[in-house]
C-alpha cells in the first residue's frame, strides 16, 4: 500500500497547508489546555517520563489525521507481529525481538516454532552471575589480580549503546571498574586505551553479532597480543569474554576466550542494548542496575502495546516525526540533552534512527513515495546554546528539536541544576514563540520541539527513554512502508573495504575499477609508514 495515496495522508497534507499560516503562538492562544492535551506521562513504578508534544505545528484535526495514517499503515497490527516473533525483517527472514530480551520468563515468544524465553533468561542469568563474580573478585586474571579495568570492544550498536549506558549510570553511581571503549579500526585508538591499562588486571569484552566485523577483529587481535605479552599465550583466554551469535568464530579468527555469551540473529545490533552486549555495564554497576534498566524498557514496551494510539507516547513521537519530515519536509532533527549523563544520546539515536529508516525502497522493493528518515544530530546543553542554537533560532532552515531533561540532580548543587533546566525550557520557549525587535534581534519563533523530562536519571528511566525511541523508529518505518531492521547500505562499504585492503597489501594486485581509487591506493602506498 502506498500510504501517500490514502485519504488520511491527503487529509494530513491539507491540514499542513491550512496550518502554514498559523503560528504556535496562535495555537496556544486558541487552547488554554493545549500543553496538557498534547502531553503524556508514563509512570515507571519508580519515577516517570513526561513527553510534551505541544510545541509542534499541528492542531487536533492534524493529529486525528496522523492517527488515521497510523491506522492505514497497520501500526497496531505490525507492532503486535513484532512482539510475537513474526518475521518482520523480510530481507533477512528474521523476527525483530529485542523486546523479548526484557520480557518476563512466563511470556511466550516463539521463533520458528520454538519458545525463546527460557534461553533468553538463561543467558541473562549467566551474564549476571559472571558479572557479579568479577565484581566480587571470584573471577580474576591469570596472575590472580582482580580485574580493575574492562575494555569493551565493538562498533555501532556494540559500542554506542554501552557507552551511553555507562555515561548515564556514572551520572549517579560509582562504577566498580574503569571501563574503556574501543571501536575505531584506527590503531591509535586501541593503543591509547591499552596504555592506560595493566594486562594482569584487564578484562576484555569483545562484542560482535557476526564476528566478521573488521574493526572488532582488528582491535581484538591487537589486544590479544598485548595480553599474551603480559600474561603469556596460554592465559589470554582468562582475560577475554565474547558476545556473539557465532562465538566459535572468535577462535577461528585467532582470538581465545574462556567465556562466551550468546546473542541471537533476531536482535539487530542497534537494538542490542538489552542483551549481553551490555556486559561491561553489568560488571561496572551490578546486575541489579541492568535488571532495573530492562524493567524500564519493559514498562515502555507495555505502554506501547496497550495505550490507545492517541495516548501512546512512542506512537505520537513517531507520527510527529513523520509529520515534520515527510509532510512538512524538514530534513533534519536536533537532539539536545540537558544532562551530561546523556551526552552520547544523540549519537545513539542517530544510529538507531538513520540506520533503521534511512531507506529508499519499501519492504516489497518498490521506490518509496515520501521522504524517509530525518538526519539526526545534536549534543548536550547548555553547550549547544553556544554552538548551533543560533541557526535553530534565526537560520533559514526550520529544524525540529528534541529537548531531554532530568528533574532530579544527584549533586547538592540545586541552584546550578535549576539554571540548567531553566535554560532548556527557555530554549524551547524561544524557539516556539520568538520575539519581535529590530531585524537583527528578531527571532521568528514557530520552530517546533518535543520536550522529554525524566524524573531522575536512573537505570529504569534510561531504559524507558531508550525503548521510547526504539518504538518511535518502528512507527515511522511502518508509515514509510520500509523494513526498519536491515541495513544493506552498510554492507557494500564493508565489501569494498576488504577488496581495497587486499590491494593495499599486495602491490602487484589490480587496483580498483576506477582511476580515483587506483590513484589514492598508489599515493597511500608511497607515503605510508613502514614501522
Amino acid at each position: 500500500m502506498d500510504i501517500t495515496t490514502t485519504p488520511a495522508w491527503l487529509a494530513a497534507q491539507k491540514s499542513a497547508s491550512s496550518l502554514a499560516q498559523t503560528t504556535l503562538r496562535e495555537l496556544f492562544a486558541r487552547d488554554s489546555h493545549r500543553a496538557q492535551s498534547l502531553s503524556i506521562e508514563v509512570a515507571l513504578g519508580e519515577g516517570s517520563l513526561l513527553a510534551d508534544f505541544s510545541k509542534h505545528n499541528l492542531d487536533e484535526q492534524a493529529l486525528e489525521n496522523l492517527i488515521a495514517i497510523a491506522e492505514h499503515a497497520r501500526v497496531s497490527e505490525l507492532r503486535n507481529d513484532m512482539f510475537e516473533g513474526v518475521v518482520v525483517n523480510a530481507t533477512e527472514n528474521q523476527a525483530a525481538l529485542h523486546t523479548a530480551l526484557r520480557s518476563p520468563l512466563e511470556t511466550s515468544v516463539n521463533v520458528n516454532g520454538l519458545d525463546v524465553m527460557e534461553e533468553v533468561h538463561r543467558v541473562r542469568q549467566q551474564m549476571n552471575v559472571y558479572a557479579e563474580s568479577v565484581r566480587a573478585g571470584r573471577i580474576v586474571g591469570a596472575t590472580g589480580k582482580k580485574f580493575s579495568n574492562v575494555i569493551n570492544v565493538g562498533i555501532g550498536g556494540s559500542d554506542l549503546g554501552p557507552i551511553l549506558v555507562h555515561e548515564a549510570l556514572s551520572h549517579s553511581s560509582e562504577p566498580a571498574v574503569r571501563a574503556h571503549f574501543v571501536s575505531n579500526i584506527d590503531p591509535t585508538d586501541v593503543r591509547s586505551t591499552l596504555a592506560q591499562c595493566d594486562p594482569e588486571s584487564t578484562l576484555v569484552v569483545l562484542c560482535s553479532k557476526s564476528f566478521s566485523t573488521a574493526e572488532t577483529l582488528s582491535n581484538g587481535k591487537i589486544i590479544s597480543q598485548w595480553l599474551a605479552d603480559g600474561v603469556g599465550d596460554a592465559h589470554v583466554g582468562k582475560h577475554i569474554a565474547v558476545v556473539s551469535v557465532y562465538p566459535e568464530k572468535a577462535k577461528a579468527a585467532g582470538i581465545v576466550a574462556d567465556v562466551a555469551f550468546n546473542m541471537w540473529p533476531w536482535v539487530g545490533g542497534r537494538y542490542s542494548i538489552s542483551s549481553a552486549v551490555n556486559l561491561v555495564n553489568v560488571i561496572a554497576f551490578g546486575s541489579h542496575a541492568f535488571d532495573e534498566m530492562l524493567s524500564g524498557m519493559r514498562v515502555m514496551d507495555e505502554h506501547f502495546l496497550l495505550a490507545p494510539l492517541r495516548q501512546n507516547a512512542p506512537v505520537l513521537m513517531g507520527l510527529i516525526n513523520v509529520w515534520n519530515r515527510s509532510i512538512l519536509q524538514r530534513e533534519t532533527r536536533a537532539m539536545i540533552a540537558y544532562s551530561t549523563g546523556l551526552k552520547s544520546f544523540a549519537a545513539y539515536v542517530q544510529q538507531l534512527e538513520m540506520e533503521s529508516n534511512g531507506k529508499r525502497v519499501t519492504a516489497d522493493g518498490n521506490p518509496v513515495t515520501t521522504s524517509t528518515s530525518a538526519i539526526v544530530w545534536g549534543g548536550v546543553g547548555t553547550n549547544a546554546q553556544h554552538a548551533y542554537m543560533q541557526l535553530l533560532h534565526q537560520g533559514t532552515s526550520v529544524v525540529p528539536a528534541d529537548f531531554i531533561g532530568v528533574a532530579e540532580t544527584p549533586t547538592s548543587d540545586i541552584d546550578a541544576h535549576d539554571a540548567l533546566v531553566a535554560n532548556m525550557f527557555a530554549q524551547a520557549q524561544a524557539l516556539a514563540f520568538g520575539n519581535e525587535a529590530e531585524p537583527h534581534r528578531t527571532l521568528p519563533g514557530n520552530r517546533p520541539s518535543t520536550t522529554l523530562m525524566l524524573s531522575a536519571l536512573t537505570p529504569r528511566t534510561l531504559g524507558a527513554l531508550i525503548a521510547l525511541y526504539e518504538h518511535s523508529v518502528f512507527v515511522q518505518g511502518c508509515v514509510f512502508g520500509i523494513n526498519s531492521f536491515d541495513q544493506w547500505g552498510v554492507e557494500l562499504g564493508k565489501k569494498l573495504a576488504s577488496e581495497v585492503s587486499a590491494q593495499i597489501a599486495d602491490p602487484k594486485a589490480g587496483v580498483g575499477s576506477d582511476s580515483s581509487t587506483a590513484q589514492l591506493v598508489q599515493w597511500y602506498r608511497k607515503h605510508r609508514s613502514n614501522t
